[in-house]
């Protein structure tokens, strides 16, 4: 059957949209956003504050998951040359030595946009002026005498209607998780996405940089931000995580595909509908990534048990 001259150019009009539409996609595969991870040394033991192992285990499922972004893991003591190219820049570090020894070097790449995530020891740097860098570029900041940091299990019940929720389901995980943070004024552009409500137990500790506080003690039964999300005013997105004191809590599928959400959004990256995909790691695979070797007191069936009721 011959198709009349309206039908042709209908036709063409949907092949036209449908090459435009690959055309677009191809683009954004052939120039995805780059996140840059740098890192320092591991520390509190095996499995410890493994910042580079976590990143390079992060960067692989990102690349293999998201052809968005490309994600590329830098240690602390080599060439940083790939942080002015950056759409965003994750950092881990104890005791936030990262902000604080980068921050001149980042203030003119969050000036910019440049997105920008702190997890867990980096979010404490000790320094007045470092504490305020992080509240201007990610929202909020640990600081002693305020925030406290217990170990304690976390149960996340509910979700924000943002991005970077997409795809989470109610999960609990026992870590050491920072909370009572020292937050931009009014909470301003600050998304909390991970909310809990602490043991009593973990607020009672006497006052000291890490221990307690009064301002913590009367907040009794009340929720505390561990994970959240941060808008600049200027523009630029940040994202910070108190948890990951622990290395195998990266088999929480919840635990995981929050964090791995939050790198695609603060790099300025769609988020996939239901969330990053990403295969749960196995105990070796883990392992694998701390690139050591296992310590003779390594109690791998306990840590499997631990591992196994992450997502019961």
């Amino acid at each position: 059957m011959t198709m009349n001259f309206t039908n042709r150019l209908i036709a063409g009009a949907c092949a036209a949209l449908t090459i435009a539409a690959a055309t677009t996609g191809a683009r954004a595969e052939e120039n995805p956003k780059q996140i840059v991870f740098v890192h320092g040394g591991a520390s509190h033991g095996y499995g410890g504050h493994a910042y580079g192992p976590a990143f390079r285990m992060l960067a692989a499922i990102l690349n293999e998951n998201v052809p968005a972004v490309h994600a590329a893991v830098v240690p602390d003591d080599q060439d940083l040359g790939l942080l002015e190219r950056a759409d965003a820049i994750v950092l881990g570090s104890d005791g936030g030595a990262l902000v604080k020894r980068l921050g001149t070097r980042l203030e003119p790449l969050m000036a910019k946009g440049t997105g920008l995530a702190c997890i867990h020891y980096t979010l404490d740097p000790g320094q007045r002026q470092a504490i305020e860098r992080l509240k201007q570029w990610i929202g909020g900041s640990y600081e002693q005498h305020w925030s406290v940091n217990p170990f304690w299990e976390a149960s996340f019940t509910s979700f924000p209607d943002h991005a970077v929720a997409r795809g989470l389901k109610p999960f609990r995980v026992q870590d050491e998780w920072y909370y009572h943070m020292r937050f931009a004024d009014g909470m301003a552009g600050v998304t909390p996405i991970l909310s809990a409500v602490p043991p009593e137990t973990t607020r009672q500790g006497p006052d000291g940089p890490h221990s307690g506080n009064p301002t913590v003690r009367a907040r009794t039964g009340m929720p505390e931000v561990v994970a959240w999300v941060y808008q600049r005013p200027g523009g630029g997105r940040g994202f910070g995580f108190t948890g990951m004191h622990t290395h195998w809590n990266w088999a929480q599928d919840d635990f995981r595909t929050t964090v791995l959400n939050a790198l695609v959004w603060i790099a300025g990256a769609d988020v996939p509908a239901h969330g990053v995909p990403s295969r749960r790691p196995t105990l070796e695979e883990l392992e694998s990534y701390l690139s050591q070797p296992r310590p003779a007191d390594f109690d791998a069936a306990a840590v499997q048990r631990e591992i196994d009721q992450l997502n019961q």
